[in-house]
C-alpha cells in the first residue's frame, strides 16, 4: 500500500495510508491530508494518480507555492522517496515496489528438476471434487466485464487452491495456434497481475522464456518439480534458482490462446502432480472464457457507444437542413433526406436571400457514412458563405470546386446543382457538377409532356479537377404552375431483390402520377413508390427529394 510520510513544524512525524485515486492537501478539514500549519493554503495542493499508474502534485495556486525535491513546481510527477514541501511541513511519499517478470533465454544458476509436459490435445482429468469446485469457481468469475478485475480474482483463486508462493497471470494478442507466424511469435505477452507472497524480498521473478513460449505458441500445459539429487534434465536452465515446483498453462479457448498464467512455490516442499497441472489448466480456460466475455461486452459497449454517437450527429445533421418547408407567396419548397446509414452524405438547401433570391441547392457526396457526412457539413458552411450575396453562380461553383479539391481525401467529390430561383421572374439560374438534371413538372400541360426531364452536357462533379469550368444555365419556367423536382442519384440506382434498379422511367412515371400534387406530398409519393419496388432490398444509399412548386 502506498503510503505519504508527513514531518510537522513541531517535529512530530505521521504516516497514512493512500487510498483511491486523488487527495487534496492544505488546512482546510475537507482536505484528505490536513495540515495544521500555518503557512499552508486551505486548499494548498493536489496529489493524484492518473490512469496509468503515474503520481503527480499540482500546487492549486498556493500563497506559498509547493516544492517537490526542493524545486518550485506547479505540476509534475512524483516518484517513491521523493520530498514535497507544503508550508513548513514535509512530505514523503512512499510506493512500494511491484514484483516483475523477466524473461530469460537461460539462466545457469539452477537446481535439477524435471520437466514435464501436456500437449493441448491431451486429456484433461480431474476428480469430482475439483469438477464441483471448478463450477463454483466460475460463478465466482461470472460477472466480472473489466479484464484487471477479472485477472486479479482468478491470480487469487490459483493461490488459494494451489497454493503458489509466487504467480503471474499475462494476456497476449498474439495467435496462439499451430499456424502463428513469425511476427505474432515475437509478441511478448503482458503481465497484467503478479503476487510474490512467498516471503522473497526479491521484486524480480524470473522466468524462462521457452516455456512461456511454448504455452503460448503450443498450448502446452507445464509442470517442472524440484528432483534435487536425481538424474539432471537438461531442461532445468527453464527454472530460476531456488525454485521447488512450477507450472504454467496457457489461457485457450476455442483454440485462441488468451495468455498465460504461471505458479511457483520456492520454499515449500512438496511438489504438483498431473492433477494439480491439469486443474491449473481448467482454471485458465476458465480465465479465457472470462477474457472472451470481456471483449464482447468491451465490443458491445463499443457499439452502443458508436450507435448513441451517430444518433447524436442524425440529430446535429437534420438541424442543417431546413427545419420546414419555405412558403413564399405563390412559392412552395419541400424536402425530404433517408439516409442510407446512419448518417447521410447528401446535402439540400433552401432560403431567402436579401435581394429576393431563393437559394436551392441539392448534392451528393461520394461514399456514405460519417467521412461523407462531415464533408457534406463542411459543403453547407462553405454555400452559406458564397451564395448568401454571390449571384455569378459559375464563381460559385470554382470557389466550392477548389475548396473541395483541396481539402477532400481519399477520391471524394461532390456532385450537385447550385441554384438560384427568382419568383418574380419566374426562373431558375443554376450550375450543374455532374449531377442528375432536374425535372419539370407541367400540372396544366406543356409541349414537352407534362413531365419534362431537363438534361445538360456534363460537366466533372466538385473536388475532381480543380481547373474544371461551370457554366450557368437558366429555365424559364413560365407563366403556368410549375414544379421544379430535384433528386439524388440513390434514387434512380435503388435496388430490389432481384437486383434490379428502380431508374429514371418508375421516376418519370410516379413524377406523372403526382404532377398536380403539392411538394410534400409529391416527395412522400416518390419515397412510397421506391420502398415499393425496394421491397424488402436493404437500403444502400442516401435518397434525397426536393420539390418547388410556383404557382
Amino acid at each position: 500500500m502506498q503510503q505519504l510520510h508527513i514531518q510537522h513544524p513541531d517535529g512530530r512525524r505521521s504516516t497514512m495510508e493512500l487510498t483511491g485515486e486523488e487527495w487534496l492537501i492544505g488546512r482546510d478539514a475537507s482536505c484528505e491530508v490536513t495540515l495544521d500549519d500555518a503557512a499552508t493554503s486551505r486548499r494548498h495542493a493536489r496529489l493524484y494518480r492518473d490512469a496509468e499508474g503515474r503520481y503527480w502534485v499540482q500546487d492549486l495556486q498556493s500563497k506559498n507555492g509547493t516544492l517537490l525535491n526542493e524545486r518550485a513546481v506547479t505540476s509534475a510527477p512524483v516518484h517513491s522517496g521523493d520530498e514535497i514541501v507544503i508550508g513548513s511541513c514535509t512530505l514523503r511519499l512512499s510506493i512500494p515496489a511491484e514484483p516483475s517478470i523477466v524473461l530469460s533465454d537461460a539462466d545457469t544458476t539452477t537446481t535439477n528438476a524435471t520437466t514435464n509436459s501436456w500437449g493441448r490435445h491431451q486429456r484433461v482429468n480431474l476428480a469430482q471434487r475439483r469438477l464441483e469446485t471448478l463450477y463454483e469457481l466460475n460463478e465466482r468469475l461470472t460477472g466480472l466485464f473489466n479484464r484487471d478485475d477479472l485477472l486479479s480474482e482468478l491470480l487469487d483463486i490459483c493461490i488459494e487452491h494451489l497454493r503458489f508462493e509466487r504467480a503471474g497471470v499475462a494476456v497476449w494478442s498474439g495467435e496462439g495456434e499451430a499456424g502463428a507466424t513469425p511476427a505474432s511469435r515475437q509478441q511478448q505477452p503482458q503481465w497484467v497481475k503478479i503476487r510474490n507472497a512467498g516471503g522473497d524480498d526479491k521484486t524480480e521473478i524470473r522466468l524462462s522464456r521457452s516455456i512461456i513460449d511454448r504455452a503460448l505458441h503450443q498450448g502446452e500445459r507445464i509442470l517442472i518439480t524440484d528432483t534435487a539429487g536425481e538424474n539432471f534434465d537438461p531442461t532445468a536452465s527453464m527454472i530460476a534458482s531456488r525454485i521447488r515446483s512450477a507450472m504454467c498453462v496457457p489461457m485457450e479457448y476455442h483454440g485462441k490462446v488468451r495468455g498465460v498464467i504461471y505458479g511457483d512455490r520456492i520454499s515449500s516442499t512438496g511438489g504438483y502432480v498431473k492433477e494439480d497441472i491439469d486443474y491449473f489448466a481448467a482454471l485458465g480456460r476458465l480465465g479465457a472464457m472470462g477474457l472472451a466475455n470481456v471483449q464482447l461486452v468491451a465490443e458491445m459497449q463499443q457499439r452502443e457507444r458508436i450507435e448513441v454517437q451517430l444518433q447524436l450527429a442524425r440529430q446535429i445533421q437534420s438541424q442543417l437542413f431546413p427545419a420546414e418547408p419555405l412558403r413564399l407567396d405563390g412559392l412552395l419548397i419541400d424536402a425530404l433526406n433517408d439516409p442510407g446509414q446512419r448518417i447521410s452524405g447528401d446535402y439540400y438547401d433552401y432560403f431567402t436571400r436579401r435581394d429576393g433570391l431563393v437559394t436551392l441547392i441539392i448534392a451528393d457526396v461520394a461514399g456514405k457514412g460519417l467521412p461523407a457526412a462531415i464533408l457534406m457539413a463542411n459543403l453547407q458552411a462553405a454555400v452559406h458563405v458564397t451564395l448568401a450575396e454571390e449571384t455569378d453562380l459559375s464563381r460559385v461553383a470554382d470557389i466550392l470546386n477548389k475548396l473541395v479539391c483541396r481539402n477532400a481525401r481519399d477520391t471524394k467529390f461532390i456532385t450537385g446543382i447550385f441554384g438560384l430561383l427568382d419568383p418574380k421572374a419566374r426562373t431558375f439560374t443554376f450550375v450543374n457538377a455532374g449531377h442528375p438534371g432536374p425535372y419539370l413538372l407541367h400540372p396544366e400541360g406543356h409541349a414537352n409532356g407534362r413531365v419534362e426531364k431537363v438534361n445538360l452536357e456534363g460537366t466533372l462533379p466538385l473536388g475532381v479537377e480543380s481547373d474544371e469550368r461551370y457554366a450557368m444555365h437558366t429555365l424559364m419556367l413560365g407563366d403556368a404552375p410549375v414544379t421544379l423536382f430535384l433528386y439524388t442519384d440513390g434514387v434512380s440506382e435503388a435496388e430490389n431483390p432481384q437486383n434490379e434498379f428502380y431508374g429514371d422511367a418508375r421516376l418519370a412515371d410516379a413524377l406523372s402520377a403526382g404532377v398536380d400534387e403539392p411538394p410534400g406530398e409529391l416527395v412522400a409519393r416518390v419515397r412510397r413508390s421506391i420502398k415499393q419496388f425496394a421491397r424488402s432490398y436493404p437500403q444502400t444509399d442516401d435518397i434525397t427529394l426536393v420539390a418547388v412548386r410556383l404557382m
